[in-house]
C-alpha cells in the first residue's frame, strides 16, 4: 500500500513538472517575440512600422483599431513605434485588418 502511494505521489510531480515547464516555455516565447513579431507582423500584413505619439500606458505597437491608445493629451504621450496600415485599416495588434 506504502508504494502504490509513492508511486502516485512520484506520478503526481512528475506531471505537474512538466506542466510548469510547459508553461514557462509559453511565456518565454511570447516574451522574446512579442515586439518583433509584431514588428513582421504590421510588415506581412501591408503596414509600414513608424512611431508615434500614444498614451504613456500604451507599449510598442498599440491596438489601433480601439479608441484610445494615442488619443491622450500632449502632457500625458510618449513616442512607440506603431504600425501605420494602408488606408481603410488598423492594426489590432497581430495585423492590419
Amino acid at each position: 500500500m506504502k508504494r502504490l502511494i509513492i508511486l502516485l505521489i512520484l506520478m503526481a510531480i512528475v506531471v505537474t513538472s512538466g506542466c510548469i515547464k510547459q508553461t514557462i516555455n509559453i511565456e518565454n516565447k511570447e516574451t522574446t517575440t512579442s515586439t518583433l513579431g509584431k514588428e513582421q507582423a504590421c510588415i506581412n500584413s501591408g503596414g509600414t512600422v513608424k512611431t508615434s505619439q500614444c498614451c504613456k500606458s500604451a507599449s510598442d505597437f498599440p491596438n489601433t483599431c480601439l479608441i484610445g491608445a494615442c488619443g491622450c493629451g500632449p502632457g500625458n504621450t510618449d513616442e512607440v513605434k506603431v504600425c501605420d496600415c494602408p488606408e481603410g485599416k488598423c492594426f489590432n495588434g497581430n495585423a492590419c485588418t
